[in-house]
């Protein structure tokens, strides 16, 4: 089992690339491999809005 972060580049914060407690409140998601085991991605929230801003753009 592995676990990958994926990490808003130049945020207002350090975001914590260890475990699950960063203050983001991160997703997690399990991901099968191709060999039959889970694996996780850990998708981080970033703190400047950046995603509600991309969400407005794609409409």
């Amino acid at each position: 089992m592995s676990t990958m972060h994926v990490l808003p580049i130049n945020d207002l914060i350090e975001h914590e690339d260890a475990g699950t407690s960063c203050v983001c409140g991160p997703t997690e998601r399990p991901v099968k491999a191709d060999d039959g085991a889970i694996n996780w991605v850990v998708v981080h929230n970033s703190l400047d809005g950046r995603e509600k801003e991309e969400g407005q753009d794609a409409h």
